[in-house]
């Protein structure tokens, strides 16, 4: 059989999810967007998926036509809520804000009065799912799912020892994240050991925790801290560097391309990193079609995180699709009990659960030569904090 050439499935992905209509006919998706485009959040911002993704979809024509309106928040959450309710006031069926809560619950708020939905490509704290919000939807699985997902590949790569690095840096992210992974750890049969507190982002001399690390008994097999490079490549450079061979567990910020240079080059993370991440571009694959495609139109790939603002145009789509219509509650409504849904990072998403969170394979990433490698990919069985 003649292979597929990876454009032309790309194309014809598309045309699945937005079968041809006559001209002129298509309903327009107007979608705001805040974004982190600088900041402390731009490496891991959505922006040139979102614009990337909605591109395809209105050269691929078909019933909806997107009209993206991007801004940078400059990661700041008073000015996202500021952008925010500007475009809800122009009437965005759908709005953004920065990654993190305490941007997204206030703007969600203010959509809510517009009948909007409220949406982020890379959000995982499981605040977003705890606080009353009948309008949120993220393409990013939450924290538990990270933790989860990486607690089952630190014990298959024969760590039995683990201690937690926490922080109330980014809320839950930062703290309960690393418990998540602990308890799940130690169902598994390892044990947590210890923890240890560190005050937050922009750490540059890990030294005092490092030296705390060494005189314990015994010296854990792998520690887990979820936080953002290039602290976390910091990090492993100064492990490695006072002579510990310790293994590293993270979660999503540690998805940066720049992470094995500032750690120390391959020799600091070649199979003894591990992350969970939100996508994995297997060759041929719909995440490594959308990234290569991008690329070639001009657009810089910042990890999955580009692929997660593709996800969210993909669905957004596919919910008018099932909808039959672009109002907002109808979409969300479709969101909510309509799946699964196609997207980039997985095969599909779908939300119905009593929390309406997304649930998707998790990868799980590691090292080879310097280079991430994926370990697993997998939808984990058993996820704290979320029960049945």
């Amino acid at each position: 059989m003649k292979p597929v050439d990876p454009m032309k499935w790309l194309g014809l992905s598309l045309c699945a999810l937005l079968p041809a209509t006559p001209a002129g006919a298509a309903e327009t998706l107007k979608i705001g967007a805040p974004e982190s485009i600088s900041g402390d959040w731009a490496p891991y911002a959505a922006a040139h998926g979102l614009r990337c993704m909605a591109e395809l979809v209105n050269e691929a024509g078909g019933d909806y036509k997107i009209e993206l309106v991007v801004k940078d928040s400059k990661s700041e959450p008073q000015l996202a809520v500021a952008l925010a309710q500007g475009m809800l006031d122009d009437g965005v069926v759908a709005v953004s804000g920065t990654p993190a809560s305490d941007s997204l619950i206030p703007i969600a708020q203010l959509a809510a009065g517009y009948n909007a939905i409220t949406f982020s490509a890379m959000n995982t704290q499981v605040e977003m799912f705890a606080t009353g919000l009948g309008n949120f939807v993220t393409t990013a699985v939450p924290d538990p799912f990270n933790a989860a997902a990486t607690a089952k590949v630190a014990y298959d790569q024969g760590a039995r020892t683990a201690v937690l690095f926490v922080s109330d840096a980014a809320g839950t992210w930062t703290r309960a994240l690393p418990g998540w992974f602990g308890e799940v750890f130690e169902k598994l049969g390892g044990k947590v050991t210890g923890t240890i507190e560190y005050p937050g982002f922009g750490i540059t001399d890990w030294s005092p925790f490092i030296s705390k690390l060494k005189t314990m008994n015994p010296v854990p097999d792998a520690i887990h801290i979820s936080s953002i490079n290039p602290d976390v490549g910091v990090l492993i450079r100064q492990l490695r560097a006072a002579g510990m061979d310790t293994m590293v567990l993270g979660s999503d910020g540690f998805d940066d391309v720049t992470l094995a240079s500032v750690a120390g080059g391959a020799a600091n993370v070649n199979g003894k990193v591990f992350f969970a991440a939100h996508g994995f571009p297997t060759p041929g694959g719909p995440l490594a079609t959308f990234q290569a495609e991008c690329a070639k139109r001009g657009y810089e790939i910042n990890g999955a995180f580009f692929g997660l603002g593709g996800d969210v145009i993909k669905l957004l789509v596919g919910a008018a699709k099932a909808a039959g219509s672009t109002d907002p509650k109808a979409m969300l409504e479709a969101i909510y009990t309509k799946g699964p849904f196609e997207i980039v990072t997985a095969p599909t998403i779908s939300f119905d659960n009593p929390w309406h969170y997304p649930v998707k394979e998790v990868p799980v990433m590691g090292f080879k030569d310097g280079k991430p490698v994926l370990i697993s990919s997998t939808v984990p069985a058993d996820v704290p904090h979320f029960k049945k």
